[in-house]
């Protein structure tokens, strides 16, 4: 605002003084003969249009009511009904008539409106629309007005047919993986501005109008789904995880089964604004997409176990000729569990290409028993004992006696290491080569188990250590005996919960070597000479029984044929430098077996002449 002093006030007023008067009346006298000439004008055309005026194109100018009415209905009712109405949303369109609408011209108000213009408003406004009508500009827009219901009810069958039901996204996890639905905005027709734009017309010849279209927001629209997709669709990104030369591809079902969907309601700023012309849903949601920090725990070690390679200690062959060869030894490769899942956790949620591939943290594990140890063993090995043992012939006995065997040549057992049957022989399955063959269960023979005849393995290898003193940990006895073997000196196996065991408790390694013949197996030890002396006392056999007529036949036994029960003991010594390490008492107590009586033919007699 301005601030005048006094004596500024005063030299405004002096300036005025100075202006010459033709500046100051000039502009006046024209104003004041521009209101005159409009209100002469306004006078002279009283009760008729302004001269230049149209109406819808229709020149009405000059022209009272009623020639007004009589011209706009001649140049504008009559052509109007046959004009085409066009409704299109950019990709379909709709088209009637005004006469199939029953929308025409309101005549009334087209005559009120042509008489008003240019005589409301200030008078300057009225000044200039009678400047406009002298130019030919004054245009005077035209209503429309629908008769009956035929308006609506065409908008509204557009309408079933424009709208769009909105699509609210979905993120969930499945059998088949992540599965997803994107949201999408709906639309929906604004019934009543379309109405109105379809009342609004300009002139008369066919028009085309827009449907007048507010968009409608899902529940779960974009702004709370992309996010949380991108996350999810990164972490089910297949999956290479390499260790050394050793790689697993994770699908992404598998890598879906990781994540945790949490779908919230959005608080009120937290997701964006939906625009004040859109539909906005009752409640908004957004998804959340994180990790379940335990399965991932539990994957990375299933992971662990598939991609570690175990360091593997060097054995020795044996060729036809008794000479000896090392097979070399291999590092190993642990996954580091903790590790890999921190890196999974860290890497998995973040977006990449159409593959993800990831080192696994590892540790190198050196073998106990490295290749460069067995080269320098090597020349002081010799082959320490031996034992055979016999079996019937059977194909599938032998099978499994020399697949089994098999899996223990070469095998070094390092000092302080124990032997475990079961623990080293590794899975006992039809793929590697074992067959069904008979075996001893509850005292009693079954011809069907996978594996039968492996107790002739360890009874032959337990027979070949045992006299070089190592110690023995675990062996049982057979159910029955079997005179194949030595009395109490047998060694059974079955299943995992019973074994036999012993352990190197000497100062150098040593391994073993089997050889096979179609009814016989031989175990060589190779170690370097323990030093030690061994002696087995002879076996103490008593409580001898036979079988009692009920007893059930065993399928192993052909009838007549019979084994007693007893009790058997085997004291075995073992001595260093005069002291002893191993005073073991083998004890064993078989149980009778038979195959039954033998049948009784009945002999008839001879009739008598």
């Amino acid at each position: 605002m301005a601030v005048f002093t006094r004596s500024a006030e005063g030299r405004l007023q002096s300036g005025l003084r100075r202006l010459p008067w033709r500046i100051v009346l000039g502009p006046l006298l024209a104003f004041g003969l521009a209101i005159g000439l409009a209100v002469t004008l306004d006078t002279g055309f009283a009760g008729r249009a302004l001269p230049g005026v149209t109406v819808g194109g229709v020149v009405v100018g000059s022209l009272e009511a009623a020639q007004i009415r009589e011209r706009l209905e001649r140049d504008m009712a009559a052509p109007w009904a046959a004009g085409a109405v066009t409704l299109s949303d950019g990709a379909r369109a709709w088209r009637m008539t005004n006469a199939d609408l029953q929308v025409a011209p309101d005549v009334d108000a087209a005559v009120a409106a042509a008489l008003a213009y240019g005589r409301t408003g200030r008078v300057l406004d009225r000044l200039g629309a009678w400047i406009d009508a002298l130019r030919g500009e004054a245009k005077v827009a035209f209503a429309l007005r629908a008769r009956g219901d035929s308006l609506e009810r065409w908008v509204a069958a557009v309408a079933r047919e424009a709208d769009r039901a909105a699509v609210s996204g979905a993120l969930r996890v499945s059998a088949r993986g992540l599965e997803a639905t994107r949201p999408a905005l709906g639309s929906e027709v604004d019934r009543v501005a379309t109405v109105a734009a379809l009342l609004s017309a300009e002139s008369l010849g066919d028009r085309d109008v827009a449907l007048r279209v507010r968009a409608v927001y899902p529940a779960l629209d974009a702004s709370g789904f992309d996010e949380a997709y991108a996350r999810a669709a990164a972490a089910t990104t297949p999956l290479t995880v390499r260790v050394d030369d050793r790689t697993f591809l994770e699908s992404p079902p598998a890598l879906a089964s990781l994540l945790v969907i949490d779908r919230l309601s959005a608080r009120p700023g937290e997701l964006p604004a939906v625009p004040s012309d859109a539909i906005a849903p009752a409640a908004r949601y957004r998804y959340v997409v994180s990790l379940a920090s335990e399965r991932v725990v539990a994957w990375s070690a299933a992971l662990g176990n598939v991609l570690d390679h175990e360091a593997r200690s060097a054995r020795y062959a044996v060729d036809a000729e008794g000479a000896l060869s090392v097979l070399p030894s291999e590092s190993g490769v642990r996954v580091d569990r903790a590790k890999l899942s921190a890196l999974l956790g860290d890497e998995l949620l973040r977006p990449t290409g159409a593959t993800r591939e990831i080192a696994a943290p590892a540790m190198v594990e050196t073998p106990p028993f490295t290749t460069e140890k067995a080269q320098a063993l090597l020349p002081l090995l010799s082959r320490t004992s031996t034992f055979t043992t016999e079996y019937p012939p059977s194909y599938a006995r032998h099978a499994n006696i020399s697949t089994g065997s098999s899996q223990f040549d070469g095998l070094v057992i390092l000092p302080g290491q124990t032997f475990s049957f079961w623990e080293l022989i590794g899975p006992v399955t039809l793929e590697r080569g074992y067959r069904y063959a008979g075996a001893i269960i509850d005292g009693r023979s079954n011809e069907y188990v996978i594996g039968g005849g492996l107790c002739q393995v360890s009874t032959t290898i337990f027979n070949a250590i045992a006299p070089e003193g190592y110690e023995i940990v675990e062996r049982h006895a057979h159910g029955y005996y079997i005179d194949r073997y030595p009395v109490a000196l047998d060694a059974a196996v079955f299943a995992t919960d019973v074994d036999f065991k012993w352990r190197n408790d000497t100062a150098n390694p040593v391994f073993l070597w089997s050889w096979n013949a179609d009814t016989s197996l031989t175990i060589d030890v190779w170690s370097i000479p323990t030093g030690r002396t061994v002696v087995f006392s002879e076996p103490v056999q008593w409580n001898f029984v036979l079988p009692a007529a009920t007893q059930p036949a065993d399928p192993a036994f052909p009838p007549g044929a019979s084994v007693a029960g007893r009790d058997a003991w085997v004291t075995r010594t073992v001595t260093e430098n005069g002291k002893v390490l191993h005073r073991d008492g083998f004890a064993s107590r078989y149980a009778p077996v038979w195959g039954g009586p033998v049948a009784v033919v009945a002999v008839a007699e001879k009739p008598q002449p």
